[in-house]
């Protein structure tokens, strides 16, 4: 059986890439900041709370994109390099889009994003830590045929075919003759 390796959101590696370098870029939305005194929770801790400002954010219209986002991207799903490039490019697109319409774009394990009136973006940081990508993988398992052919078998003939043939014939024969 083959197996589809992980498949994530980009939403979750943002926040893993998020937590283990201390910063990440979002291209055209902003910079987001993890404070260096909070502390990431060891895999045996199931729920951890983040305290107030541990994640501040940075307004910035002309955010560049993070090489160093698109190259975990690229190492925790297992896609080529331009893939993972516009996956998070239509990620930040549609936030884009959802923000310009009133729609607050909620990031599991950070926070949630709004448009304020002036057009800049406003943070509110969560207080749960997101799980680890580990616990939110999926596998997706396809089955292998052992043979693909691409033919078609014949199709049978009607077994009254050669009836019809005679009957049209006749009438055929009829309508000539009158």
């Amino acid at each position: 059986m083959l197996h589809i390796q992980l498949l994530m959101k980009i939403e979750q590696l943002i926040v893993q890439y998020l937590y283990n370098h201390k910063q990440v870029s979002i291209q055209d939305i902003g910079i987001f900041t993890l404070s260096p005194d909070v502390v990431m929770p060891t895999e045996s801790d199931k729920e951890t709370i983040l305290p107030d400002n541990a994640i501040q954010f940075e307004y910035n219209a002309k955010a560049a994109k993070d090489e160093g986002l698109i190259d975990f991207i690229v190492d925790h799903s297992h896609k080529i390099k331009p893939l993972a490039t516009s996956d998070l490019e239509s990620y930040t697109m549609l936030s884009r889009q959802f923000l310009n319409i009133g729609k607050p774009m909620e990031i599991e394990g950070l926070g949630t994003l709004i448009k304020n009136q002036q057009g800049t973006y406003e943070f509110i940081q969560g207080h749960t830590v997101n799980p680890k990508l580990e616990n939110n993988t999926v596998r997706i398992k396809e089955k292998i045929q052992d043979e693909i052919s691409f033919t078609t078998p014949p199709k049978e003939a009607p077994a009254n075919k050669g009836l019809l043939m005679l009957l049209g014939t006749l009438l055929l024969i009829g309508v000539a003759g009158a």
